[in-house]
């Protein structure tokens, strides 16, 4: 019995030893095609992934290309409206725009002004990227201008107005209009005269010995302050017009030079006689101002209103003619230096035979020295020194004077708006 569970045992043993190959080939093909068709789904998946991501990289390389080119016409478009104030800001008032041959690095613009009224204007500067004759992207914006000038009123009340320095009249030096001094007055020329009305004022003293005072004296006034300026005002309304690196000098043409707004960072000169300006709006000078000859007048543009040319350094004049407009109106120089004794020691030295028939002139932080036989209309400084024969005749007008920015000279932008172009 034990033999026979033996046998059977051992026929059952061999078949499995015979069986196990054969089930092991059969399970081989399976697991490789298990596999093969994990490997077609994850790589499938993959794929997906990848195609998905390039298209939303490629379309959003798409949408920043097309954003930067939009932003690029608004910026050239804005240039536009740049160039347009540029023009209109004195170097030429009467620019209508233009078309056709404003090109720059990466599109081209057109711009229009329309005047609305005497004060304001409309400009629309349309850009096309990348050519007007071929415009993948277009941008317009309209602007409202204003050039209501900025003006102001200094109140030069007097021929002569000094602060503490006083004021030192000796020659022949003739005034026609009046005096007034933070400090003391002395008429010391012999033939020196005041008059016209011809009254003094002093918080000090009046010294006068020959009587060339023709009107009232009054001795210990009060104090008066002399004219204020915001002259940081002045210099960024000069600034507006654009700046000359260096010094400068106008051309020799005979024929009146348009010139200003404009910021000079050096020395201001003139000499000759075919030297002529026509001032479109305020200087501003870092340097020094020396002028012995030519022509200043102002614009007629300006109306009622005066301008000023303001120095950092010394003004020296010892010709020349200077000039209001058809109304009338002033030409101001004033000099900031600190230059504080007589002649070419003064922040403003006026000599020789110039005729500043519409000019003023003010040192605003030293002296002014007037002599040899030229002619302005009032002086006004710290310290005042008046020698030779030169004349001072005081207009009247002069003291309710507005001093203005220029025409165009201060546009500034109201409304801003982006339209269809």
């Amino acid at each position: 019995m034990t033999s026979k569970k033996f046998s059977i045992f051992n026929f059952q043993f061999s078949m499995s030893l015979i069986l196990r190959p054969l089930r092991n080939r059969q399970l081989l093909p399976s697991r490789q095609g298990s596999i093969l068709v994990l490997f077609i789904i994850v790589l499938s998946v993959m794929t997906t992934i990848v195609l998905a991501v390039s298209g939303l990289v490629l379309n959003n390389r798409i949408g920043v290309e097309r954003t930067y080119q939009k932003d690029k016409a608004l910026n050239i478009a804005e240039a536009g409206i740049q160039k347009a104030l540029w023009e209109l800001k004195g170097h030429n008032p009467s620019y209508t725009g233009e078309t056709g041959n404003t090109y720059i690095a990466g599109g081209e613009f057109d711009v229009t002004v329309t005047q609305i009224d005497a004060n304001n204007d409309y400009i629309t500067s349309t850009a096309y990227v990348p050519s007007k004759a071929n415009p993948k992207y277009k941008k317009a914006i309209k602007v409202k201008i204003s050039d209501t000038p900025v003006t102001t009123n200094p109140a030069f009340s007097y021929a002569i107005q000094a602060g503490a320095g006083g004021i030192d009249v000796g020659g022949s030096s003739e005034v026609h209009g009046s005096l007034y001094s933070n400090g003391a007055i002395s008429v010391s020329g012999a033939s020196a005269t005041v008059n016209d009305p011809g009254d003094a004022w002093a918080v000090t003293t009046i010294t006068d010995p020959k009587g060339g005072i023709k009107g009232t004296k009054t001795q210990g006034a009060q104090p008066v302050a002399l004219p204020t300026i915001d002259l940081n005002q002045w210099r960024s309304l000069a600034q507006a017009g654009g700046t000359i690196t260096g010094d400068y000098s106008p051309p020799a043409t005979g024929s009146y030079t348009n010139f200003g707004p404009k910021e000079i960072t050096g020395n201001f000169s003139m000499s000759g006689s075919n030297q002529k300006m026509n001032l479109m709006g305020p200087l501003y000078i870092h340097g020094n101002l020396n002028i012995s000859g030519g022509e200043w007048k102002l614009d007629d543009s300006f109306g009622s209103n005066g301008t000023i040319v303001l120095v950092d350094g010394q003004i020296s004049i010892t010709g020349g003619d200077f000039h209001g407009n058809s109304s009338g109106s002033y030409i101001l120089f004033i000099s900031t230096s600190t230059a504080n004794t007589k002649d070419s020691g003064s922040a403003i030295y006026y000599r020789g035979n110039a005729n500043g028939e519409k000019l003023a002139l003010y040192a605003y932080n030293g002296a002014m020295t007037l002599a040899g036989s030229g002619e302005i209309i009032a002086m006004t400084g710290q310290t005042l020194f008046l020698n030779g024969s030169g004349e001072i005749h005081y207009d009247s007008g002069l003291k309710s004077e507005q001093f203005a920015g220029g025409p165009g000279g201060t546009w500034v932008v109201k409304e801003w708006q982006e339209i269809s172009p």
